[in-house]
C-alpha cells in the first residue's frame, strides 16, 4: 500500500513540474521544421476576417506555398492560447508572429507588413 502511495505521489509531482510551459516550449512548438521555411501564427481575441485575408495571400503565389510551412490560428479566449501569447509578450490582438526554425522573425499587427516581409524573400 505504501508503495502505491509513493508511486501516485511521484506521478503527481512530475505532472505538476511538467505542466508549467516556458517561453522556449512555446517557441519550439510554433517553430518551422526547417531553416528554409516559415510558419505564420495569428493570435486573435474576436472574430476577424484577417484569417481569410491571410489565407488568400498565402494561396496567391506558388512560392509562398513552398516558403510557408503552415498557418495556425489561436483564439486567445482559450486559456492555453492566451498563456502562449502572454509568454511571447503579445498583449494586443490580433497579432501575427512569423517563426523560422529557431526564433520569431517578425511580430506585427499589420498584414501589409507581413506581406512585405515575404515579398522581400521571393524573387
Amino acid at each position: 500500500m505504501k508503495l502505491i502511495q509513493i508511486v501516485i505521489l511521484s506521478v503527481f509531482i512530475v505532472t505538476i513540474g511538467c505542466s508549467n510551459t516556458s517561453k522556449q516550449d512555446v517557441l519550439d512548438y510554433l517553430s518551422a521544421d526547417s531553416s528554409e521555411r516559415y510558419r505564420i501564427h495569428l493570435f486573435y481575441d474576436d472574430t476577424t476576417k484577417l484569417d481569410h485575408k491571410l489565407l488568400e495571400y498565402w494561396n496567391s503565389k506558388q512560392e509562398l506555398l513552398q516558403l510557408v510551412q503552415g498557418i495556425q490560428l489561436f483564439d486567445v479566449q482559450m486559456k492555453k492560447n492566451k498563456e502562449m501569447a502572454t509568454l511571447l509578450g503579445i498583449n494586443d490582438f490580433p497579432s501575427f508572429i512569423i517563426m523560422n526554425d529557431k526564433e520569431v522573425v517578425l511580430a506585427t499587427k499589420d498584414l501589409a507588413e507581413l506581406e512585405s516581409f515575404f515579398n522581400k524573400l521571393i524573387p
